[in-house]
């Protein structure tokens, strides 16, 4: 398997590069705005250049052999269900490892999410080394909040977002996990 086909799996889901034969359900599913509302980085509306150039960029980064950034794939025919990664800061005040996760609207509630972002924690923990990761929703978004509890992450307050969430939102909660002790 090269770098650029590295893949983590689970026991439903696959965290894969996205290839160019997604880019119709990348837009789709990104570019309802049930699902992008939750995203203050995503454009909105989401074209196929933006998908494209979001293609682009997770190929990079599965080229460098230590991807940070995959799509969210059915393990069972490998379609499309959402994306999962790794970035800097969503809030733009730290240089700390942030954690972020999308899926489109017809995959909520299945469980999906809890599973893909286990799959990315314990990779960011083990293969990339990383001590700690945090995550910041909406919030509004209760169903993101309770998912990032689930997956072992903590409340650790509210920070103030360098610009304000799609609903206009200026705090956000803010979540923490650390790289467990062994």
């Amino acid at each position: 398997m090269t770098a650029s086909e590295f893949a983590i799996e689970t026991a439903r889901l696959r965290l894969r590069p996205f290839r160019d034969d997604d880019l119709g359900a990348l837009v789709a599913l990104i570019g309802d705005w049930d699902v992008a509302r939750w995203l203050s980085l995503v454009p909105h509306p989401y074209g196929e250049a933006d998908g494209q150039k979001w293609i682009a960029i997770v190929r990079q980064d599965h080229a460098t052999g230590r991807p940070r950034r995959f799509a969210v794939a059915a393990k069972d025919d490998d379609r499309l269900v959402g994306g999962v990664g790794f970035d800097g800061d969503p809030g733009g005040q730290t240089d700390e490892t942030a954690l972020g996760y999308w899926l489109g609207r017809p995959y909520w509630g299945r469980g999906y999410g809890r599973e893909a972002v286990g799959a990315l924690l314990d990779y960011g923990f083990g293969v990339l080394g990383i001590d700690a990761i945090r995550a910041v929703t909406d919030p509004e978004n209760a169903a993101s909040q309770k998912l990032l509890l689930r997956c072992g992450l903590a409340r650790a307050g509210e920070i103030h977002l360098a610009r304000p969430t799609r609903l206009g939102a200026p705090r956000a909660p803010l979540f923490r996990i650390s790289r467990p002790h062994r």
